[in-house]
């Protein structure tokens, strides 16, 4: 049976296809191009699927009274502070633990196995597609990224040669996985993987990311966040508004600052608030991943 996810995530693929097809000049000629293509998904459901955080902390018994909730939020607060700062003194480093627990969180989250062994098999190989594919095979564009994220660039071609070995455990590992979902007759599955490869395969590696972690990741935990907090679609979607508006009207702000900040400063203030976007989600990962339900 293929989840109504995985067939969303097909569909999304199918149409950037033909969107590449016919515009992909125009499309990868800017990454700005690409931001205002994502621009609606990256808030809902990209950034809005952290926004169950609160009730998640509650259910896992995190937030008991006004009292823990408060000390919730300010430690959910903290973690992305000190861990944008350690960025700042140390990138080559921070980036690399932010690697490591996003890889884990996205295989972690996303897997569609529940016995141990091929669990496993299955987040290590959704990790490998999702950084290996991308870093191999579009290593230049990938780098550019890591680069803008103030990673050295002896780290990059680092990172380069450790993942030309690494990107070969995907054989393996496919092979596994394949072999399990075909024979238990869970095609979704496989198709899902299938769907993945695509993805990283074929788009560039902005756009690849986009469109797995608008249309996949983001989608996936809201379904599951939905089933494990027995919500309705109204409640679900009711409980994201309140962070899409304060996501909303900080982007705005941004924005709007941009246009007053010099220049010589403008390429800083692009890199300093992306890379606190991603320090906001370390604590997102650490609750969903790293504190077990009680």
């Amino acid at each position: 049976m293929i989840s109504n996810d995985t067939k969303f995530f097909l569909l999304i693929n199918l149409f950037f296809f033909i969107m590449i097809l016919l515009f992909g000049e125009k499309i990868y000629s800017n990454i700005i191009n690409q931001l205002y293509i994502f621009f609606i998904p990256i808030i809902w459901p990209g950034i809005a699927h952290g926004s169950l955080d609160i009730l998640t902390a509650t259910r896992k018994k995190l937030i008991r009274n006004s009292f823990t909730k408060f000390i919730f939020l300010i430690l959910y607060l903290m973690i992305p502070l000190v861990f944008f700062l350690t960025w700042q003194i140390y990138p080559n480093y921070a980036f690399t633990i932010f690697l490591i627990l996003s890889l884990m969180h996205f295989g972690i989250s996303d897997k569609l196995n529940s016995k141990n062994f091929m669990v496993a098999n299955e987040i290590l190989l959704r990790s490998c597609i999702i950084i290996s594919l991308p870093l191999i095979l579009h290593n230049e564009q990938t780098l550019k990224i890591f680069y803008f994220l103030n990673i050295s660039q002896d780290y990059g071609i680092f990172l380069t040669e450790i993942f030309q070995y690494l990107v070969y455990t995907i054989i393996p590992l496919f092979m596994l996985y394949t072999t399990n979902s075909l024979m238990k007759k869970e095609y979704g599955h496989f198709i899902d993987i299938i769907i993945l490869l695509f993805c990283f395969f074929y788009f560039e590696p902005l756009l690849s990311f986009l469109i797995y972690f608008c249309f996949l990741h983001s989608v996936r935990h809201l379904v599951n966040e939905k089933k494990l907090l027995k919500l309705t679609n109204k409640k679900l979607l009711l409980n994201t508004i309140p962070m899409t508006l304060i996501v909303l009207s900080l982007l705005f702000f941004l924005i709007s600052l941009y246009f007053y900040i010099p220049n010589s400063m403008k390429t800083l203030f692009i890199n300093n608030v992306i890379i606190s976007l991603f320090c906001l989600t370390i604590s997102h990962v650490i609750l969903i991943n790293f504190i077990k339900d009680k």
